[in-house]
């Protein structure tokens, strides 16, 4: 039996205010860019890297991601509502997964239903391959949640099967009449606030890169000189 089909889907649709400019576009010391890193460790690991990202203002692809993901087998997808935030860019992976599983079956080949995302961050390049095989190897004997967990903390990146993406995107079957429904993921909130972490497969892991992202040009020099690269 293959193993279930887990999709990356890479948030890369970020304004970058904090940095100061495309973080994306940033480089790491032995010359690839953040970006080209997260997606190329990535792809040591998994079949499918979807990139999320922003269009831009006169609704144009995003080149520069569109160029990494061709050199690397991935894909990039466009997110009109990413402006909205980082939720939303979330939401519209998620629904494109569940949208491309039903158009499969309306056209009569279904193939391998995707059973999970996992969702990484387009600022965290630090992030070792080996970490992800074993958030893999975790998902495949469970079927649950996994995150990765350094010391006391939690990081990212983490696995969502399938039967969580209804709480996320506000699908949920309601409460008691009166009650407020599922808001789902909006905004700036993502899945952090709307799943109870405690509960999930807790991978322990000595890879401080599940720790560290790059919001600004000092967290870039800090976790270059903290971390080596993650190239293969």
């Amino acid at each position: 039996m293959p193993p279930p089909r887990v999709v990356v889907l890479v948030l890369a649709a970020g304004a970058s205010a904090r940095f100061g400019s495309d973080k994306r576009q940033a480089l790491l010391p032995d010359g690839r860019s953040l970006l080209e890193a997260v997606v190329a460790t990535h792809r040591q690991v998994f079949d499918e890297v979807w990139v999320l990202t922003r269009p831009g203002p006169a609704g144009e692809a995003d080149a520069f991601a569109q160029s990494v993901c061709d050199a690397h087998g991935a894909r990039c997808v466009p997110c009109p509502d990413a402006v909205l935030g980082q939720g939303h860019t979330l939401a519209a992976g998620l629904r494109l997964l569940q949208a491309e599983a039903g158009l499969s079956a309306l056209a009569g080949s279904p193939g391998e239903p995707v059973a999970a995302a996992l969702v990484a961050l387009a600022d965290m390049p630090w992030v070792r391959a080996d970490t992800l095989q074993l958030l893999r190897e975790r998902f495949e004997a469970t079927g649950r949640v996994v995150v990765p967990r350094c010391g006391d903390a939690l990081g990212h990146p983490r696995l969502l099967p399938r039967a969580v993406w209804p709480a996320l995107l506000g699908d949920a079957v309601p409460g008691p009449v009166g009650a407020p429904g599922p808001a789902g993921l909006r905004g700036d909130r993502g899945a952090q606030a709307l799943l109870d972490w405690s509960a999930a497969e807790q991978v322990v892991v000595d890879d401080l890169g599940v720790l560290r992202d790059a919001d600004t040009p000092a967290d870039l020099r800090q976790g270059n000189a903290a971390l080596p690269p993650t190239g293969p």
